[in-house]
């Protein structure tokens, strides 16, 4: 038999502890698998739960609702087809494990559990048992024995979530790893040599499923399937899917990736799409300060509108635009044109807060980017605001005022914080989520102010070092973004961004990397710590190396700024905004580099620094 012919693999976007939605879309899937002759559907690891239901798996009613679901799911199925879903139970050993199970029409045929969680850093350690290979499980009146090898109408189908499941593999004649993976860039190319060398090594076909979207508001599934035989990949869906439910069959063929800018801004799109439907808010406001990070904010969220109508299509969009309350109008035009004339003005609204210390560069930026976009724009000053915060701490002290000399700090915030109130008021009326623009730079050394540029319901950027935000900026004016072979979004605009030199405009004459340093030295600071593991003398060595234009004294400078900033911001980035999994150096105080709240300040490792 050609096992192709015989099996699909089902992509869903899956929402936490909606058993009854995600069995429908599951469901849904099984029906097209069987119109097109399958008789195997695989989807991906805790398809049914969900991914992310947290401490709630740990509670013994959440393993009655898991047992009572999957028996709804397997008397709800189509004669004739066989689906593996994924889900969490309690077994009787009364440990909760992390369960895969093949069910068809009145029968569960078998059902795996994770035998290790190889290399993992994600919450599932800690909420899920390994499985030994003997656990138990009573599903109403059944008693189930694990087995990572379960026959399907002849087929032996081998269960393998991770390299430690390989050793009980024997006897498979076709092996599915059920992931539920999150998107990190670059990332990918790990995923298609683990396949194709498990697909060597077993002698079999091997099929690899991933969930889709933006279930915890952190991680970001990219729905990539991968078929591999005999050690070369034939087959990959399109990464980062915006569909809800998707069928990859094995014979599609081989998809292209999107380049890396491209795939960045539609990673950040899906993640801020699937916050927009899961909070059911009506579309983002944004404060639009004609710098580099709101700019991209601004981008990702009009490339999410584009990449959906692409995707889904005209009628599947409306009814998901609908369901947060947009007036959807009827399609006219090309798609690009309909999202910036018809979408985005509802969609998108930003607001440019001036100061006095605003200039005409970043102002020009903010309107030009949002009138590119079909954003709602609007435009207003804080400079009375700051004054008065200002008279009113001046009135305490009147001899003797506050100036930049001394007081810099807290004029420059007073700024930032100005603009927090009327932006929320802005988000509060319309009923939009608030997008706060911070940086993965910024985050690592706090280069941001509480309760003012970092107020808001979610940080998109946050994950994203400031020298890759130049770059995709650069390449958004230069060439667009990338929606499909036949889609593209122009910003042409987004030019009058990209040739500024960072700044926060909160004192004159200020830049980003006067205050910090070079963010090429700062995002190689980071990665050499955060990836490479280096502590200050090792990474001030291979920058002296790699860095010739600076001295060996102005990087030791940086490097020890870097530490030190790093060790007394923790709390910020604790308290900051939920940020999206996007570079693996991840500062993401719940789910990325983890650091102590308090410290010694770094001072015992870097007073040996030379």
């Amino acid at each position: 038999m050609d096992l192709k012919n015989f099996f699909v693999a089902g992509i869903i976007n899956t929402v936490s502890f909606d058993f009854k939605g995600n069995s429908q879309k599951i469901l849904d899937l099984g029906y097209d698998a069987l119109k097109k002759g399958k008789k195997l559907l695989l989807t991906a690891e805790l398809s049914l739960c969900g991914s992310s239901c947290g401490d709630l798996v740990l509670a013994p009613d959440f393993s009655a609702l898991s047992a009572r679901k999957l028996l709804d799911f397997k008397y709800s199925l189509p004669e004739g087809i066989t689906v593996g879903v994924g889900f969490a139970m309690r077994a009787t050993n009364n440990r909760v494990y992390d369960v895969y199970a093949l069910v068809k029409k009145g029968a569960i045929l078998g059902l795996c559990t994770v035998s290790s969680f190889h290399n993992s850093r994600d919450g599932r350690v800690r909420n899920f048992t390994s499985g030994s290979g003997n656990e138990e499980f009573i599903i109403g009146a059944d008693r189930f024995v694990s087995t990572h090898v379960i026959d399907s109408d002849g087929i032996k189908v081998g269960i393998c979530f991770n390299p430690g499941d390989e050793p009980y593999l024997a006897g498979a004649d076709l092996i599915v790893v059920p992931e539920a993976t999150r998107y990190e860039l670059g990332a990918e190319a790990k995923r298609e040599e683990y396949v194709n060398a498990l697909s060597k090594a077993a002698s079999v076909p091997v099929i690899s499923v991933n969930l889709s979207g933006c279930e915890n508001g952190s991680d970001i599934y990219d729905g990539l399937c991968l078929y591999a035989e005999n050690g070369t990949l034939k087959a990959r869906s399109r990464q980062l899917s915006f569909a809800r439910k998707k069928l990859f069959d094995a014979d599609e063929g081989i998809t292209p990736y999107l380049n890396e800018y491209d795939t960045v801004v539609r990673a950040v799109g899906l993640g801020l799409f699937d916050w927009m439907l899961k909070t059911r808010s009506h579309g983002f406001a944004l404060s639009l300060s004609g710098g580099a990070d709101s700019a991209l904010c601004a981008a990702a969220i009009g490339y999410s509108q584009l990449a959906a109508l692409e995707e889904l299509g005209y009628e599947q969009y409306s009814v998901l635009m609908k369901s947060v309350g947009f007036t959807v109008a009827d399609f006219v035009g090309d798609e690009e044109s309909f999202i910036k004339l018809k979408m985005m003005p509802q969609v998108l609204h930003t607001v440019y807060q001036a100061s006095k210390i605003s200039g005409s560069v970043t102002r020009t930026a903010a309107s030009k980017l949002a009138e590119d976009l079909g954003a709602t724009y609007y435009e207003w000053s804080i400079a009375d605001l700051v004054s008065m915060y200002t008279d009113l701490v001046n009135s305490t002290t009147p001899e003797d005022h506050l100036n930049y000399e001394r007081d810099d700090l807290t004029l420059q915030n007073i700024q930032a914080r100005s603009r927090a109130p009327g932006i929320w008021m802005i988000a509060n009326r319309y009923g939009k989520l608030l997008v706060t623009t911070c940086n993965a730079s910024e985050d690592a050394v706090g280069y941001c102010t509480m309760d003012g540029d970092t107020a808001g319901g979610v940080a998109p950027l946050g994950d994203i070092s400031k020298s890759r935000i130049l770059k995709i900026n650069r390449h958004i004016a230069d060439n667009g973004i990338e929606v499909s072979d036949r889609i593209r979004l122009h910003l042409p605009n987004m030019d009058y961004v990209a040739v500024q030199a960072p700044t926060a405009e909160l004192r004159p004459g200020q830049t980003d990397e006067r205050d910090l340093m070079p963010y090429t030295v700062l995002d190689r600071i980071h990665v050499l710590n955060q990836i490479d593991l280096l502590f200050p003398q090792q990474i001030l060595d291979t920058l002296a190396k790699e860095f010739s234009e600076y001295s060996r004294e102005d990087l030791k400078t940086f490097v020890v700024r870097y530490f030190k900033k790093l060790s007394v911001a923790q709390w910020k980035r604790e308290r900051g905004a939920t940020t999206f999994h996007i570079e693996a150096s991840d500062l993401n105080a719940k789910s990325g580099f983890a650091f102590p709240l308090l410290n010694d300040g770094m001072s015992n490792i870097l007073d040996d620094l030379h």
